[in-house]
C-alpha cells in the first residue's frame, strides 16, 4: 500500500534535500527522556558548508517523517533499547534518498 504525502511533507523533503546532500553529517542532541524511558526528544543540528553557524531543521524533520515536535523544539521518538539518534538519522536518510546510508550520524 502506497503512503500518501501531504504538500507540507513534500515541501519539507525538498528543503531537507537542499540542506542535506548525500554524505552530510547530521548531529543529534538528546533533549529529554520520559520517566518511563520509552520516549525521547532529540534535536537535529547541521552545519551547512561555508556557514559559520548551524541550522536546526527540527520542524522540517518532523514534517517529513510524520513525527511530532516536543516542548524543547526537538523531534519526539517512541521506543528504547537502541541508539535512537542513529535511528532518527537512518529514517531521515531513507525518507530523503531511499538509501539509509546516505547521511552519517554523530551525537553532540
Amino acid at each position: 500500500m502506497a503512503r500518501t504525502q501531504t504538500r507540507d511533507q513534500i515541501q519539507s523533503l525538498d528543503q531537507l534535500r537542499q540542506w542535506l546532500p548525500k554524505g552530510t553529517r547530521v548531529f543529534t542532541i538528546l533533549r529529554n527522556v520520559s520517566r518511563t524511558g520509552m520516549c525521547r526528544e532529540i534535536s537535529v543540528v547541521v552545519w551547512l558548508p561555508g556557514e559559520g553557524r548551524p541550522i536546526h531543521p527540527n520542524h522540517h524533520v518532523c514534517q517529513a517523517l510524520g513525527l511530532r515536535r516536543g516542548k524543547q523544539d526537538g523531534v519526539v521518538l517512541q521506543g528504547c533499547g537502541m541508539d535512537m539518534g542513529f535511528h532518527l538519522v537512518y529514517e531521515l536518510s531513507h525518507a530523503l534518498y531511499g538509501d539509509a546510508d546516505a547521511l552519517t550520524h554523530e551525537w553532540l
